[in-house]
């Protein structure tokens, strides 16, 4: 189906500090945008979102794209994985979203690699984690909460209150820590040790296909597909642009290094190397992922320890006194510790471990760091599926001085996607397949890419 000229695409994502929404039309140009804080509160060491403070979120981000909301005839929606909510019979909450990055259910995941190793890792993908939905389920299940008749992650809960319908994705099952990436179905032995039943999963669709269509009601025209688009990272490659063996650098509140293969990875090799595999949006292909570091998180604290804003001290690195290859200011490496310390709730004093140096200098160095963090898991993904080039996306691909250090220590071309919506824009183009607008979501327009040089 060829799209009308005034019709639109609506690509949602769900991300662990901000929602995003984007329009997009048949060229593939992005012709309205809009961004909130994702509800997350933090408290005694625990962060979680109320289910409805999310989806009114969502709501509105929906109306502040007025009048353009009103042309769109295809919804598609990735986000964070792993959290989400249980369920009852009935479809209501039973505990709110607990953040992927929350502590609770360390405990669940160490049970669970006792009683299975790394046996469980071979199928899954990854070790078991206190990040993935089985531990914080299983933490939720063993701490009374219950019965529950559904688990929903975020980008399902969006789904099921536009369309009623329940479904989930390969991609996003992946990450559940329950799914067997090389069989391609729940495992209900590990979900038994968990405390609960598969049952509790939702159907797994493939992205761009038609999951549901809204509901009156919701701030969309009535009857229109949705389709889920999957993990964020991961539709946010195609949301780049990216290409057979292209490796994506998202840059958010985490960061992480992704690529895809239309053969399943080495899984020996992904666990020793902690790449994490998983069956990739449309369940064709496998992806191999790993995380650098809670870039977000650390610079968000190293920003408030300097009193500055990021922007400012990204101008402030600019200008330092810093050419590449030069020593980083003393004690750049033992700050970053505690910094990504702090960042994953662990004991850690950062302000003891300060540098003594300018600002602009610090900064630099720690971008340097970080660079060198990227370039790192860069290199093991690349051990594990193919990559030939490394794309930015996210929010740090704005900062300058943070591109030029990757320029510096990655071993391979470094470009960055016009788009500055990229996991959202991926989310429209599984829009637009759902829609009839393409065959497939990689028969769909993609953005411009920049390259970056270390003196750019």
């Amino acid at each position: 189906m060829t799209p009308v000229m005034d019709d639109l695409l609506l690509g949602l994502d769900l991300g662990t500090s901000r929602c995003k929404a984007v329009l997009v039309d048949g060229s593939g140009s992005e012709v309205g945008a809009a961004t909130a804080p994702t509800p997350f509160r933090s408290a005694g060491g625990c962060t979680e979102m109320a289910v409805d403070a999310l989806l009114a979120t969502v709501s509105g981000l929906a109306a502040s794209l007025e009048p353009g909301i009103r042309r769109v005839t295809s919804v598609g929606i990735a986000g964070m994985a792993e959290c989400g909510a249980p369920l009852d019979a009935y479809g209501r909450p039973l505990a709110p979203i607990v953040a992927w990055h929350d502590p609770r259910g360390t405990d669940v995941a160490e049970h669970l690699q006792s009683v299975f190793g790394d046996a469980l890792g071979l199928r899954t993908g990854q070790r078991p984690r206190p990040v993935s939905t089985i531990a914080k389920l299983g933490w939720l299940v063993g701490h009374g909460i219950g019965p529950v008749a559904r688990w929903l992650g975020a980008p399902e809960l969006c789904l099921h209150e536009l369309t009623g319908e329940a479904a989930t994705e390969h991609s996003l099952a992946s990450r559940t820590g329950c799914y067997d990436v090389v069989e391609r179905r729940w495992l209900e032995e590990v979900a038994r040790a968990a405390g609960f039943s598969t049952a509790v999963f939702a159907p797994v669709l493939a992205a761009g296909s038609v999951m549901g269509r809204t509901r009156s009601g919701r701030g969309l025209p009535a009857g229109i597909p949705v389709t889920l688009a999957g993990h964020d990272h991961l539709a946010g490659m195609l949301g780049a642009g990216a290409r057979p063996g292209d490796l994506v650098n998202s840059v958010g509140t985490a960061e992480t290094v992704v690529g895809t293969s239309p053969v399943l990875p080495d899984m020996a090799k992904a666990l020793e190397l902690r790449v994490a595999a998983s069956v990739a949006p449309g369940g064709a292909s496998w992806a191999g992922m790993t995380g650098a570091t809670r870039a977000g998180l650390v610079l968000a604290a190293a920003a408030g320890a300097l009193g500055r804003s990021l922007a400012a001290l990204d101008a402030l690195a600019g200008t330092a006194a810093q050419p590449a290859g030069a020593a980083q200011p003393a004690g750049i490496d033992d700050w970053l510790a505690q910094l990504i310390e702090q960042a994953a709730g662990r004991p850690a004093d950062p302000a003891s471990a300060l540098p003594g140096a300018p600002p602009g200098e610090i900064w630099l160095g720690l971008l340097e760091a970080l660079a060198a963090r990227t370039a790192e898991a860069a290199e093991r993904v690349a051990t594990v599926v193919e990559g030939r080039r490394l794309l930015v996306i996210g929010g740090g691909a704005v900062s300058r001085p943070w591109l030029r250090a990757k320029r510096r220590a990655v071993r391979m071309p470094l470009l960055v996607a016009r788009s500055g919506y990229a996991a959202a824009r991926g989310a429209a183009i599984q829009a637009g397949v759902a829609g009839g607008w393409w065959d497939s979501a990689s028969s769909g327009p993609r953005p411009a890419l920049d390259p970056v040089e270390a003196a750019t």
